[in-house]
């Protein structure tokens, strides 16, 4: 009912979810103004340093894996790992062009496409590397020498 009708109207609390906050009043959530200007000289936005979180073991073997590859498991993994790759290596590519034709220009987009460059790099020889060890395990057995898997 409203006021008009002769009821009182009904007064409850604000829920806090939906309360509008004073313009004026400091926010209730840590933040802070953005001090990042990419594209003002003299400011360094250096990428972050950003680690791998460390290797975890896979656990225990389960009791019927005996713990080695055939060289057709091999043969396999490489072929595979070709495939990956390849896919690896040409990746970030449209976003490469993109960035070359000039979908993005300012001194903060010439950083990105560096760093977009520099990551196109590490993925594919990541994946190259891979290839490698399976291509050096398959190089240094005998056809059908089984192959000790470490985990």
């Amino acid at each position: 009912m409203t006021e008009h009708d002769g009821a009182r109207p009904i007064h409850t609390a604000p829920d806090s979810t939906h309360v509008v906050t004073d313009g004026f009043a400091p926010s209730p959530h840590g933040t802070r103004p953005l001090e990042l200007h990419p594209d003002r000289p003299g400011v360094d936005t250096a990428p972050d340093v950003v680690a791998l979180p460390a290797p975890q073991n896979p656990g225990p073997r389960p009791p019927d894996d005996p713990g080695t590859a055939s060289r057709e498991e091999l043969e396999m993994a490489l072929r595979r790992a070709q495939l990956v790759a390849d896919d690896c290596a040409s990746l970030l590519d449209p976003a490469q062009r993109a960035m070359e034709e000039g979908a993005w220009v300012s001194r903060l987009a010439d950083e990105f496409s560096t760093g977009l460059a520099a990551h196109a790099r590490l993925a594919g020889g990541i994946a190259d590397g891979c290839v490698d060890i399976i291509q050096t395990a398959l190089d240094t057995r005998g056809p059908d020498e089984p192959l000790e898997v470490h985990a």
